[in-house]
């Protein structure tokens, strides 16, 4: 028996990670571990592949600051894990309470921020290829029927996917397809350890509920298979919502005339569905928070669109606009040149009377939602930044690629550069830095990007997505810009490196 559930739990996850091309071999992992049963299971799953598959395990623990004793008690419990297992381990520490409170989160909100902001920070630091985490069945059962509950649309109720990316890493959930009930089970025949957090229990948190609660009455009252019938359903939806994407980038290609303008005119044409998720996805490519792309937001966006509001402006959450001009929409950044009104005067009252310099965001020029990222540029083939939405494709070829008449960040975005000068060294696409200088070509000395970035109007929101080619510490191509001095190919060379920046 023992022999049993270890085979058909190690086949279960295998399959997974197969069937959605989870893992490739030779790359080191930054596994999430807590302590409790699903981590201990993925770390365990993990390590038995790790001989065959070459991988490279690094184990990653953060303490939340909420269970005092208990939480160090778990820190102590997955230390000693790793020592058993001979696998490195970092530990961090954060206050998530703290943290909530700052930003206005839920308690839960504020922990899936920290930890996986704490994730990114390990596996850059250990140059891990992929976080992996311990998102199991039942995990996805809760979060369909909590997102039906907010009102989700397709996206939404697809769940939790097999894969994602945040802060530019790429997460995978190899437990997606094994419930609850078969790990601790497995984990009990093979006699391995796990931690209980308390907090698992606490009613207080809407999970929790979900899964102690409503789960159970709908098992009991509606459908006994009700965990079964919601993963199938998703299941549909992940794919048809995957079809949906695809087409949705099309159409935002055809009806995009920059990366801050549509045409009204041809998105008015179009059915009701496509126009919210092509003026969704517009927005998402500005990087505006979700709380901007919202329902509401895209029912007035689309009023403007039809021409059925009064007002041609419609002001988005975030410090943000989109005005209508004839048959243009125009997405504007108005936080940085909003009107500054006297303390205590009708239009403003106290919250206009605050000075810009009040918010460290404005102050540094940065936009506090977008993480940072950091990838290297797979020379020849495709380089994926989920986290931005956007693909960089590089090759060697003939040609040379002059585009004219572009504006910064529009995309896609070609250039050419000089095989001579790359001499094979690591490409890196990264976010933009204060302070980060370029030498474009065809000027006189270095200019720093801050002020390019105002001289072409790239909107504050798309700064910080659009990704900078670097080689060498040098920034050699901004896309819709110019490339750097030193990198133009010479007439005697047959080829170049070609690459593409595109949705």
């Amino acid at each position: 028996m023992l022999r049993f559930y270890h085979v058909m739990f190690l086949h279960s996850v295998i399959q997974t990670i197969r069937r959605h091309k989870l893992l490739t071999p030779g790359e080191r992992i930054l596994v999430g571990v807590s302590g409790g049963a699903d981590s201990v299971a993925l770390a365990w799953a993990l390590r038995e592949l790790a001989a065959t598959w070459r991988l490279r395990l690094v184990i990653a623990h953060l303490n939340h600051g909420i269970r005092g004793a208990a939480a160090q008690a778990d820190a102590g419990f997955v230390r000693k894990l790793a020592r058993r297992w001979k696998l490195p381990v970092a530990l961090g520490r954060a206050n998530v309470p703290l943290l909530a409170r700052r930003h206005s989160l839920s308690l839960e909100m504020a922990g899936r921020k920290a930890r996986y902001d704490f994730f990114a920070r390990v596996a850059r630091r250990h140059r891990c290829a992929a976080i992996a985490t311990a998102h199991t069945a039942d995990d996805q059962a809760e979060t369909i029927l909590l997102n039906l509950a907010r009102g989700a649309g397709a996206a939404g109720l697809a769940g939790i996917p097999y894969s994602g990316s945040h802060g530019g890493w790429r997460v995978i959930r190899p437990l997606r397809d094994v419930d609850r009930k078969s790990i601790e089970r497995f984990l009990r025949q093979r006699r391995l350890a796990w931690r209980e957090d308390s907090t698992n229990a606490d009613p207080a948190f809407l999970r929790n509920r979900v899964r102690h609660e409503i789960l159970p009455v709908l098992a009991q009252r509606l459908n006994p298979g009700i965990r079964s019938a919601l993963l199938r359903s998703s299941e549909i939806l992940a794919g048809e919502n995957e079809w949906l994407a695809t087409l949705t980038e099309r159409l935002l290609a055809e009806c995009r005339e920059s990366a801050t303008r549509l045409n009204a005119g041809r998105l008015k044409q179009l059915p009701v569905a496509a126009r919210r998720r092509v003026l969704r996805r517009w927005l998402e490519a500005g990087n505006l928070t979700a709380k901007a792309r919202g329902f509401d937001a895209i029912e007035r966006l689309d009023c403007l669109v039809q021409g059925c509001r009064s007002s041609r402006t419609v002001t988005l959450p975030g410090g943000w606009r989109v005005c209508r001009d004839g048959s243009k929409l125009a997405l504007e950044d108005v936080g940085s040149r909003a009107p500054r009104y006297k303390r205590g005067s009708a239009r403003g009252g106290p919250a206009f009377g605050r000075k810009r310099e009040a918010c460290p965001a404005w102050r540094e020029g940065v936009d506090s939602s977008v993480r940072p990222f950091s990838v290297r540029v797979a020379v020849p083939g495709q380089t994926r930044l989920a986290g931005q939405g956007l693909r960089i494709t590089a090759r060697i070829g003939p040609g040379i690629v002059k585009e004219r008449g572009l504006t910064i960040g529009a995309l896609p975005a070609r250039a050419s550069l000089s095989l001579r000068a790359w001499r094979k060294r690591p490409l890196t696409a990264r976010s933009w830095r204060p302070g980060d200088r370029m030498r474009p070509l065809g000027l006189k000395g270095s200019k720093k990007l801050q002020d390019i970035f105002t001289d072409g109007k790239l909107p504050l929101g798309l700064r910080h997505r659009l990704p900078i080619i670097e080689c060498g510490g040098e920034i050699i191509w901004i896309p819709g810009f110019r490339i750097a001095h030193g990198w133009a190919v010479r007439p005697d060379e047959r080829a170049a490196l070609q690459l593409v920046v595109e949705p």
